[in-house]
């Protein structure tokens, strides 16, 4: 690992850290205060805020593993452990979820209308701010270092907002003697997790599926402005945004000597590293421009030649 991937790493685990801190005082204060008014909605929340803390400590650990270097069984690196902490943080979503939607409906069958005080609105209130802090503070953290595990634990943080919005809402309503309201606001809080998970889960399965990072065509237009290349073909990219894998095949003059079509390649190598600064891997295939090498088809945007 690179010293610019060392100074990445530590970078978000530091962010983790505090971001860890925060959510577990939230959690411990929404908890504590809703279980002493009865407010099941405050509890509920106070429980998607413990998850929050609990998915601090899945990216940590993630991000400890991924930093060991590629070995003899994982010649790409560990970096897809950081992908599959962000699933974790999922898995953990959904199991609160479930717990929080048994005691939703076990309330709506038997209202009861919490004791709301003063406290209880000072709570949310400054739980409501440090929220705010820790999305602005993930995303772009997030953005800046390409981190997947902290662009996902963003949009988890992001649904607490509302979630906090929705109890104190429920407050309001459980003044004017709205029993129900309480119950609803919790469940609605479940839907806000459960949305936020899937949106993480398709993140995640686009890098463990593969899923293309980079459009072929550019890579091909920037392999071109590489003199002496005569075509780029056979794209493929993927991999996490800041552990881009890439491969490609060029053709060169066949009259070309070896050492100078092997110079052409590390060339369009650096170009590439140059043009996209995610790129940890780059393999190009130099061969010669004949008519049985040439592409014969665009497929996904991309130029495809015979295997």
């Amino acid at each position: 690992m690179n010293d610019r991937s060392r100074q990445r790493q530590s970078r978000i685990g530091r962010v983790l850290i505090v971001v860890l801190a925060l959510n577990v005082a939230v959690a411990v204060a929404k908890l504590a205060v809703g279980l002493g008014v009865g407010a099941i909605a405050m509890v509920a929340d106070g429980l998607h805020s413990m998850l929050d803390g609990a998915a601090n400590v899945v990216g940590l650990v993630g991000l400890w593993v991924a930093r060991r270097p590629p070995d003899a069984n994982h010649p790409y690196g560990h970096r897809k452990y950081e992908t599959f902490a962000a699933l974790g943080i999922v898995l953990m979503m959904f199991l609160g979820c479930y717990e929080i939607a048994q005691t939703t409906i076990e309330r709506l069958r038997h209202p009861v209308t919490p004791h709301i005080t003063g406290l209880a609105f000072l709570v949310m209130g400054l739980t409501l701010a440090v929220n705010l802090f820790v999305v602005a503070l993930e995303r772009g953290e997030g953005r800046r270092l390409e981190s997947e595990i902290l662009v996902s634990d963003a949009a988890h943080t992001g649904s607490d907002l509302l979630a906090s919005l929705l109890v104190l809402a429920s407050f309001g309503a459980a003044r004017l003697g709205l029993p129900w309201a309480d119950a609803a606001a919790a469940g609605i809080i479940v839907v806000l997790i459960v949305r936020a998970g899937f949106g993480i889960v398709r993140s995640t399965l686009s890098t463990l599926s593969d899923e293309r990072r980079i459009a072929p065509e550019l890579i091909e237009r920037t392999a071109l402005e590489e003199p002496g290349v005569l075509e780029a073909h056979n794209v493929r990219s993927r991999g996490p945004l800041d552990d881009i894998h890439v491969d490609l095949h060029i053709l060169v003059d066949p009259t070309m000597r070896i050492a100078d079509a092997h110079a052409v390649g590390h060339r369009v190598e650096q170009r590439l590293r140059g043009r996209w600064a995610g790129l940890t891997d780059v393999v190009v295939h130099v061969e010669p421009a004949l008519d049985s090498e040439r592409a014969e088809r665009r497929e996904g945007g991309g130029l495809k030649a015979p295997a």
